[in-house]
């Protein structure tokens, strides 16, 4: 019996670009150009503009992303795309976006969800919201979390692990995506033990800045002359002992955490004031007319002062002090009870210290 050998002939998919601009560019070039890594490789094609397009045509690869672009440097405008097989449009007119196939809508989709949600967490910042400023922190985490997982296997996925890994919070989650990509290529580059170990020497970092602070609570508070808004001297001791309890609040106007939290902080004061509370602001501004500014938007009904130096000063070197907003509380003898308070546990403390 005579058997013929059969061949198989595998025909890569092609990609079919039709880019958009505006017809000030007829007559120029565009070129495409193939990343490697992270680095480009010579231009793989170029087209003429005519009537506001160009078109491109060639084989599919979805192992790398390419880049089209027009113009000389500065004046460069560009579109990364994925040369996946299908029928591409790539605008450069004023979205700068590629769409049509799979991986490019999913690229943008990506890009403009987590663009979102980083918009979305700042405008609770500029309102000064500090439970929606939370609420869409914590949205943001599960969101990268959950599209590096779902997308890991392709090219987009990929990019936005190494885009937005260090965004990954906490440790178990990297630690879990770690070994996800390692069951699927050993030695895995996207997320590595040394991303892991760079994490866990952060997490060190805080703990001992946290252990630091805590040693501070349970002794006495620390006196510094400072200046008030009328640029006289006074010193924290004039503020001690007036209540039974005294919360010391450290901001600064560029803080947008900080001011996020002072509606809430008010709304504390507002509720404990004639049960033994009494507030004292001190700012870490290096601008006294910014602080000046801020204090005439925000209202704080409490005493106001302020540490030009700040967190470079001996001030917070004494408190421990190695980001804002950071707040103590003091009883009436000068005795910290508890450090890096704000409004929420400020108020979960004083219940526990009596005050209803």
């Amino acid at each position: 019996m005579l058997l013929f050998p059969f061949i198989l002939v595998y025909s890569q998919g092609k990609y079919h670009i039709n880019g958009i601009l505006n017809n000030d560019y007829n007559g120029k070039y565009v070129k495409l150009f193939q990343f490697q890594g992270d680095t480009l490789i010579t231009s793989i094609d170029s087209a003429k503009v005519q009537r506001g397009e160009f078109f491109f045509e060639g084989t599919a690869n979805v192992d790398e992303f390419a880049i089209v672009t027009i113009g000389k440097y500065p004046y460069v405008k560009s579109v990364e795309v994925v040369l996946e097989e299908g029928n591409i449009c790539v605008y450069m007119d004023t979205a700068f976006v590629a769409s049509g196939t799979y991986l490019n809508d999913l690229h943008n989709s990506l890009n403009s969800e987590i663009n979102r949600l980083y918009k979305l967490y700042y405008d609770f910042v500029e309102k000064e919201d500090a439970i929606g400023r939370d609420k869409a922190h914590d949205d943001y985490q599960k969101f990268i979390y959950n599209a590096t997982i779902e997308n890991r296997l392709n090219l987009v996925g990929r990019r936005f692990i190494a885009d937005n890994k260090s965004a990954i919070w906490p440790l178990e989650n990297l630690v879990k995506l770690h070994e996800q990509l390692e069951a699927l290529q050993k030695n895995n580059s996207l997320v590595t033990q040394a991303d892991i170990k760079k994490f866990k020497e952060l997490l060190d970092k805080q703990a001992a800045f946290t252990k630091k602070q805590e040693e501070t609570a349970n002794s006495q508070y620390f006196d510094f002359v400072l200046q008030d808004t009328l640029g006289i001297q006074r010193s924290i001791s004039e503020y001690v002992g007036k209540s039974r309890l005294l919360f010391v609040d450290f901001w600064a106007s560029w803080c947008s955490p900080c001011r996020a939290d002072i509606p809430h902080i008010k709304e504390v004061y507002e509720k404990y004031k004639d049960k033994g509370l009494n507030v004292l602001a001190i700012s870490f501004d290096g601008n006294k007319t910014a602080w000046k500014s801020a204090l005439k938007k925000l209202k704080m009904p409490w005493e106001q002062l302020i540490e030009v130096n700040g967190t470079n000063s001996d001030l917070a070197k004494a408190y421990q002090i190695y980001g804002i907003p950071y707040g103590i509380l003091l009883d009436s003898e000068g005795t910290i009870i508890a450090v890096g308070l704000h409004a929420q546990s400020l108020e979960e403390l004083l219940l526990k210290e009596g005050l209803k």
